[in-house]
């Protein structure tokens, strides 16, 4: 008989928090800011999720130096 196992993920209001501020707010402002000076939807598109991106992991390198320094 298999054993079945039971996964609770928690969310915290942080990480919904964060995930506004990055994905929706930074990415919006990028996709405006990529309209506007370049006059096209795909490439504003691109230029927002690789800005959001970027933010993403470098957001995550400072972490990681932050708990190096430790």
């Amino acid at each position: 008989m298999r054993v079945q196992t039971f996964k609770v993920y928690v969310i915290t209001s942080a990480d919904i928090r964060r995930f506004i501020i990055i994905e929706i707010v930074i990415g919006t402002l990028t996709y405006n800011v990529g309209l506007k000076l370049l006059h096209n939807a795909i490439l504003a598109g691109t230029l927002s999720f690789a800005g959001t991106e970027s933010i993403k992991r470098s957001l995550q390198l400072i972490r990681r130096k932050g708990e190096n320094k430790k």
